[in-house]
């Protein structure tokens, strides 16, 4: 006998086997460092495959985390806790918990193809503002195709899955949020796998490995120790983002003896950070180095401005961020639910 479930696997082990030539590309322009993260991303895509589409059905939904402090996925946040779960326009489904301590939460309905591509759109992003809590924190929301009253909110004939972020001032000294989600339509017990299904499963898994390697490493031509202008994330733009944030993204390259000085002022919002990646959108070394800085735990210029000095060894003791052994590597830059768009950052190049 034939199994679907071998020839599925055979086409996984070839996509994972050509891969690299996503990120050992020329054009990519990535440092030996670069070429090193991009074989260890393939085996932490492996697992976020694994966990989001082997293990995950979306008539029995399970929030599964999609990052840890060794597990990093499509542009990780160090202030952020993310989990995601597989959805069906056809079924209803009541998300409830208990908030703490976050400065924002929220719910990102993503529409597009069940089949492991990137998703093609927004459907629906409801933040902390648009939902009502009780006194204590607890909550209860609704996504269903027939929404009608308060906390109910619609879920489109295309949403396949749904992402939920949360982002502390200081996270890990930070509770996050009680939250559970549930299919409100009767469901029976699952059965094992069969072969039909497990293949199907195993191409979808192939499908968002190869989806993502084309995406990350980013293909964009960085400034070197510069900023492109910020922008934000449009609700018809591919990919996993939310239009609460805006983003602003730059390439740091520094030698042993240099540091870089980060100017910028903020407008009012609910949180802003600045932090390092490697090339493949991953957070650099949170739990050993400081790699972000955020409106929390930065301290201000007596102008309200910002100054933030990124470097092999600290320069400042509030606002500096270390480069973590990398010579080269991504600046990101977001700003959560802010009231106008900021101006982009300067920088400029420094010696010790």
């Amino acid at each position: 006998m034939e199994f679907k479930s071998k020839q599925a696997i055979d086409t996984l082990l070839e996509v994972i086997r050509t891969a690299d030539g996503t990120f050992l590309d020329p054009a990519k322009n990535l440092d030996i460092q670069g070429k090193v993260d991009g074989y260890q991303h393939l085996l932490q895509l492996t697992k976020s495959a694994l966990e989001l589409y082997l293990f995950n059905d979306p008539l029995r939904p399970v929030f599964m985390p999609m990052t840890s402090r060794y597990h990093k996925l499509l542009g990780d946040n160090v202030d952020s806790a993310y989990y995601f779960t597989q959805i069906r326009s056809d079924q209803a489904y009541r998300i409830h918990g208990k908030r703490y301590d976050s400065c924002y939460l929220s719910f990102t309905v993503y529409g597009g193809k069940p089949d492991g591509e990137m998703a093609e759109r927004i459907c629906n992003n409801i933040n902390h503002t648009q939902i009502e809590f009780e006194a204590d924190g607890s909550f209860e929301i609704l996504f269903t195709p027939e929404p009608a009253g308060k906390n109910q909110f619609k879920l489109d004939p295309d949403a396949v899955n749904l992402i939920t972020r949360e982002y502390f001032f200081d996270r890990f000294n930070s509770r996050e949020s009680d939250l559970h989600i549930e299919n409100l339509k009767p469901v029976e017990p699952p059965l094992p796998l069969d072969d039909d299904e497990l293949a199907r499963r195993i191409r979808i898994m192939t499908t968002f490995i190869q989806h993502t390697t084309w995406t990350s490493p980013m293909a964009a031509p960085f400034p070197v120790n510069g900023f492109f202008p910020p922008f934000p994330f449009m609700p018809n733009q591919k990919g996993w983002g939310t239009p609460d944030n805006i983003y602003c993204l730059g390439r740091f390259k520094l030698a042993p003896n240099q540091y870089l000085k980060i100017s910028f002022s903020s407008p009012e919002c609910c949180y802003w950070g600045i932090q390092t990646w490697n090339f493949l959108m991953q957070s650099m070394d949170y739990m050993n180095y400081k790699v972000c800085v955020n409106k929390g735990n930065a301290k201000p210029n007596p102008d309200g401005s910002y100054t933030i000095y990124l470097g092999h060894k600290p320069v400042d003791a509030h606002n500096s961020m270390l480069t973590a052994g990398y010579n080269e590597g991504i600046i990101f830059c977001r700003w959560l639910l802010a009231k106008e768009m900021p101006k982009p950052p300067v920088m400029e190049l420094m010696e010790f």
